[in-house]
């Protein structure tokens, strides 16, 4: 797998959001795993570069983006997300990034639990 064997490091921004995603919509499986990975994390400061803070806010591109791939760009380092959009739409600013773009997974559990509950 792509990330056995390096080191995971997250910024502030992300983290934070993660765990409020989680917190809402999580189930226990969910956050019983996102606990396992996150003690694989090291959180670190936000610390975006230049290249992404000159980025103009568009539709695709939020300053939440800016943060987390700015930050990813100053540490050199490889940013995993699904995030494809903000992606491209830096390119077309002629900014680019290095990622790993993976497939996007909503947090399901709770709704199967929630449907299941309901038949």
């Amino acid at each position: 797998m792509f990330l056995t064997g390096r080191k995971l490091v997250c910024c502030e921004t992300a983290h934070r959001d993660f765990l409020e995603i989680l917190s809402t919509v999580g189930g226990e499986t969910e956050k019983q795993r996102a606990s396992e990975m996150l003690g694989k994390v090291s959180v670190v400061s936000d610390n975006p570069s230049p290249k992404a803070l000159a980025l103009e806010k568009t539709s695709k591109i939020k300053e939440r983006s800016k943060i987390v791939f700015g930050t990813g760009d100053s540490m050199k380092a490889v940013t995993v997300s699904a995030n494809l959009g903000f992606l491209r739409a830096a390119q077309s600013q002629g900014i680019k990034f290095v990622a790993f773009v993976h497939e996007s997974r909503a947090l399901t559990e709770c709704k199967e639990l929630k449907n299941a509950d309901d038949n």
